[in-house]
């Protein structure tokens, strides 16, 4: 017998052998269509994958960057007002404990804020994972965390949140899958999860309450440092050369041996750089309202990406990418922590 298989001899098992094969070729030539477009589809899921791990990732961390500035700044709030009441002969007084203690309570939140950027970052970096090999556990332990700490940070700014039961369980890892196409629905799940999580805080950082959890009040905090630079400049206990080789840096100037000297003995030359110490400071203080809306914003740019990923379309990282910028800009007008 000939067939376009070649000559099959009708003996035995070898009639059926042939038949069989035949049978098989004619299969896998009318799923190769099939097999193709799925195979595109997976190596479009794990490339908008790894590319949304990436930009979720950089943009959880500088966020976090960010909320740890505002709270270093927030702390040197809280020292210049202990120099303040122990200076006055005042320490213990009613106003300035009244003061501390919301203060305190903004940098707790902000911790608990820190603490959720943190495992949002991870729960990314562990998505990119799933993205180049199968690590469904490291994910799975990674979002256990964000759900963690989402439910303290809602616990902390009064506003507590269901957290939806199937966004705790992690992936499930379905063993019958090729193992791209396994990676491919485990990192659809695990985009969809973390998106669970972005919502819920979206909304809680939307409240017109939540900011001034996270921020401190600038004409508060202003009399506050405004005393305390007075001290400290009217009695030249610091060094003037940061501040004058800041002016100017500009013009190409730096400071001579007996600048503090020249300082001390002109009223005018001090009264100008303590209005300019004041001023650093009090955009230190705008800058975390700053960093609080550029967030809350990155938070939201994320949303479409996650969105895109489930449709099977190309993600457009511009805006979380400009926004990411816009962070590290403000992170720069930050003083360097105190130690």
């Amino acid at each position: 017998m000939t067939t376009f298989f070649g000559s099959i001899k009708q003996v035995g098992g070898w009639k059926h052998c042939g038949l069989r094969f035949k049978f098989f070729a004619l299969a896998f030539l009318l799923l190769l269509p099939v097999l193709s477009f799925t195979g595109c589809a997976t190596n479009t899921t794990l490339a908008g994958g790894a590319n949304l791990a990436k930009a979720g990732q950089s943009a959880a961390t500088q966020m976090q960057q960010n909320v740890t500035l505002s709270a270093n700044t927030i702390l040197t709030l809280r020292k210049a007002v202990a120099f303040n009441d122990g200076y006055n002969g005042a320490v213990g007084n009613a106003n300035s404990q009244q003061f501390l203690a919301n203060v305190s309570g903004i940098q707790g939140n902000l911790k608990k804020y820190a603490s959720w950027l943190q495992s949002l970052s991870s729960s990314y970096a562990a998505l990119g994972d799933l993205a180049n090999y199968d690590a469904a556990g490291n994910f799975n332990s990674s979002i256990a965390s964000l759900a963690g700490d989402t439910t303290n940070l809602a616990a902390a700014l009064g506003r507590p949140v269901a957290v939806p039961p199937d966004a705790t369980a992690g992936v499930k890892v379905i063993g019958d899958l090729l193992i791209g196409s396994r990676q491919a629905h485990e990192i659809k799940q695990g985009s969809e999860h973390i998106e669970s999580f972005l919502t819920n805080v979206i909304s809680m950082l939307e409240a017109p309450a939540t900011k001034q959890q996270l921020t401190t009040i600038q004409k508060e905090v202003s009399g506050q440092i405004d005393q305390a630079a007075q001290v400290l400049f009217d009695n030249g206990m610091s060094t003037y050369s940061t501040l004058l080789d800041d002016i100017g840096a500009p013009l190409n100037l730096k400071t001579t041996s007996n600048a503090d000297e020249v300082v001390k003995a002109n009223k005018q030359i001090l009264a100008g750089l303590k209005n300019v110490a004041n001023e650093s400071f009090a955009e230190q203080i705008s800058a975390q309202g700053d960093a609080y809306d550029q967030s809350l914003s990155a938070l939201k740019a994320l949303i479409p990406l996650h969105e895109s990923l489930r449709n099977g379309a190309p993600l457009n990282l511009s805006s979380v990418t400009t926004i990411i910028n816009q962070l590290q800009t403000t992170a720069a007008m930050f003083s360097a922590p105190t130690k």
